[in-house]
């Protein structure tokens, strides 16, 4: 090998290496700044509402283990995944959004940070302009997952109830996207059909029957789980 070849081989090495370095610093500083902090009991004032003492000492030990984790520069992403969800289980729902906007700014095309801010907006925080946008994006990167169809429809129908008549077409949406388990998109509008304005519902009996009876003729084990009309 010549030394212009060695000359340029250690010049691709320093670029690689820089660059490297950047973006390593540069998502550390766009997230949480104190990454070396040992998180104790007295971080998490209102775990004890929720947990007992030895699922709070176990989270606290896991929590820190997750950071160790960061730090040594393994399993980032899914982490960071962990941490929200330690966060949430110790009454840090701040923290939690934090934790999973990390995720998502080191893996964007990954989907699972983004259902779980999706449920975090619409149950716990009561942001349903964010819910809504969040689960949009997580289905459009995975529309196989029926969860995230049911936490959209719930959205529609309990909070932002002027949308509600986007729910019958998000639901066969999501029965067109999985046709494996499209009798739960059908039993889900069944129910919601059958159901009154005083529980929210789409006051349609014969829709609610003509769901009823798709659902028997993919899967007749669910009539006790559907409306008796």
């Amino acid at each position: 090998m010549n030394k212009k070849n060695i000359i340029y081989i250690v010049l691709v090495i320093l670029i690689a290496s820089f660059v490297a370095s950047f973006y390593l610093t540069d998502f550390y500083k766009s997230n949480e700044s104190d990454l070396d902090k040992i998180y104790t009991s007295e971080d998490f004032p209102n775990a004890l509402k929720t947990t007992n003492e030895e699922i709070l000492q176990l989270s606290l030990e896991d929590l820190n283990g997750q950071y160790q984790d960061l730090r040594d520069g393994k399993y980032i992403y899914l982490s960071w995944i962990n941490i929200g969800i330690l966060k949430k289980r110790l009454g840090d729902n701040p923290g939690t959004e934090e934790a999973w906007l990390n995720a998502i700014d080191y893996g964007p095309d990954r989907s699972l940070a983004y259902g779980n801010l999706a449920d975090l907006y619409l149950f716990n925080l009561g942001e349903y302009e964010k819910a809504e946008e969040y689960y949009q994006k997580v289905l459009n990167m995975a529309p196989d997952n029926y969860t995230h169809y049911h936490g959209l429809a719930s959205l529609y129908r309990y909070n932002m109830t002027e949308k509600s008549n986007l729910i019958e077409g998000i639901m066969l949406k999501g029965a067109e996207n999985n046709p494996m388990g499209i009798e739960n998109y059908y039993m889900y509008l069944a129910n919601y059909f059958a159901e009154g304005p005083e529980d929210n519902g789409g006051n349609d009996k014969e829709k609610a029957k003509y769901y009823i009876e798709e659902t028997l003729k993919i899967n007749p084990d669910l009539k006790d789980q559907l409306p008796d009309l």
